[in-house]
């Protein structure tokens, strides 16, 4: 996900007729030689007696992809022909090639294109295909040309010929995702709940719902998905470039991504890694929801996993050869039992668990990553007595919609509430010092951590944004506060009884 500038260049000498690249290509790249000696002949250039070398600066970084086939030949060209190819350090080019000289897209090209532009480049030159679905938010011009003349004749300023018709990279949004999701007028009751999941929605915030089976923590997570706003365009194509690198299908869709892996997805799919290391659930629902069903059977290990990129927004994958970095914001929304029976502390059904199984049961989430979830909810089930009209998803995700816009002129598209840097949090906050002095000391008085403060100004700075009001309000802060105290409840009650 993240790129560095590659410069190309090429030597051609009089020797034994053959093509050699250097600069740690990997196998796919090693094979570029034979679609450049192919390209040459097709544009009828003599290489009897021809020793060509290609470099690959840096040449201490590795190198992988048929992207640098255009970059290349191109770099070949300048050495063997007269006339002049002016290529200046502003522009580069992205392009596979075909054996009779056609460029061609590969796999990778759109997270290639927006590193491109974030590196600098002002020009980039692409394969036929079709750029409409990047928008036009992108500072570059982008330049899709069909063939190698094609690309020699625009260098040097000539009129390009029409090109073929475009290939389209990416297929049209999918929106049955948000339609086949539960409505939230649909679920009865949960009015806390409902509240708490806006106000997650809103700011990015993670929460944890515990309850005996059948209350509706899963119907509620489901239901999480169609509140939470459309994705800007930025982010989409971030999204869609995590995708296309882990290879899973996924339409260019405006909606934040959903994933649910089995609680039995072992630590490596969760988190990433592997020996061709990839992204992992975390990072494929990077902008989105990344629900945990059943969260007491996942190993302790595992959960424990996801302390830092819940902290710190990305995933850092370290082996012997290389080291990767994914991103990975994301909301966790985590649902279950109170123990391996489920009926822990219900009043429905009696417990068949020992204290000793219901204690090993709820100790899978550690004190540490407790401490990072913004919510921690008691679930009890309710009945399906017929209630008064319920808000529909729509007219809620509108209140979540407005409410980070305002997060993100606030914070100029850094991050949400819930996972923007703490100094900026607090720079932009507008906390009186009647209100910070008020919070330390409900902090000091229920022995909550410096990371419990910042989180509750975080709560409240969306509570506020959810209402439309720049300063945090007190209703806010003891909105926030009442929460935190719930959760501190919940902890105290399953330390007491298990």
């Amino acid at each position: 996900m993240k790129g560095h500038i590659v410069k190309v260049e090429a030597n051609v000498r009089s020797d034994k007729e053959s093509c050699v690249i250097v600069g740690l290509p990997d196998a796919s790249m090693k094979e570029s030689k034979e679609r450049i000696l192919s390209c040459l002949h097709a544009l009828d250039l003599d290489m009897t007696m021809k020793k060509i070398t290609i470099h690959l600066s840096p040449s201490d970084k590795r190198k992988t992809g048929t992207g640098y086939d255009g970059a290349m030949l191109l770099a070949v060209l300048r050495e063997m022909i007269e006339e002049p190819i002016p290529i200046d350090d502003k522009m580069c080019v992205l392009a596979s090639l075909s054996l009779d000289g056609r460029l061609v897209p590969f796999h990778g090209l759109v997270p290639v294109i927006q590193q491109a532009v974030l590196l600098g480049f002002e020009r980039i030159i692409l394969p036929p295909v079709d750029v409409r679905f990047l928008g036009g938010t992108l500072t570059a011009e982008l330049v899709p040309l069909s063939d190698v003349k094609q690309l020699l004749g625009y260098l040097r300023g000539q009129l390009a010929l029409e090109m073929d018709t475009p290939q389209r990279l990416v297929e049209e949004e999918d929106m049955t995702e948000l339609v086949s999701a539960t409505d939230f007028s649909k679920v009865r009751g949960h009015r806390d709940v409902k509240r708490v999941l806006e106000i997650a929605a809103a700011g990015g915030h993670h929460v944890l719902m515990s309850g005996p089976p059948g209350c509706g923590k899963s119907m509620l997570a489901d239901a999480f998905h169609t509140i939470v706003p459309d994705l800007p365009n930025e982010e989409m194509l971030e999204v869609y470039s995590v995708y296309h690198l882990a290879k899973e299908t996924r339409g260019f869709s405006v909606r934040p991504p959903y994933r649910s892996p089995h609680h039995s997805a072992s630590a490596i799919s969760l988190v990433g890694g592997g020996t061709y290391p990839k992204p992992g659930e975390i990072s494929l629902a990077h902008r989105g929801v990344l629900f945990l069903d059943e969260l007491g059977e996942f190993s302790r290990k595992t959960l424990d996993m996801l302390r830092q990129p819940m902290e710190t927004g990305e995933v850092t994958i370290s082996r012997v050869r290389q080291s990767v970095t994914y991103p990975s914001s994301f909301i966790l929304i985590g649902a279950t039992n109170p123990c391996p029976c489920g009926y822990f502390g219900s009043n429905e059904r009696y417990c068949t668990c020992t204290s000793q199984q219901v204690r090993a049961y709820q100790l899978k989430a550690s004190g540490p990553l407790l401490d990072r979830l913004d919510f921690v909810l008691t679930l009890k089930s309710v009945g399906l007595t017929k209630e008064s009209a319920a808000e529909t998803s729509v007219e809620i995700r509108f209140r979540t919609k407005k409410a980070q816009e305002l997060q993100r002129t606030r914070y100029k598209s850094v991050g949400l509430n819930g996972n923007v840097p703490g100094a900026l949090l607090l720079a932009t906050s507008g906390l009186t010092v009647a209100q910070t002095r008020s919070l330390q000391e409900v902090c000091y008085k229920e022995k909550w951590s410096n990371r419990t403060q910042v989180k509750l100004i975080r709560i409240a700075r969306t509570i506020a944004d959810l209402e439309g009001t720049e300063a945090i309000s007190e209703n806010a802060i003891q909105e926030a506060v009442h929460w935190k105290r719930l959760a501190s409840l919940h902890q105290e009650e399953q330390r007491s009884q298990g």
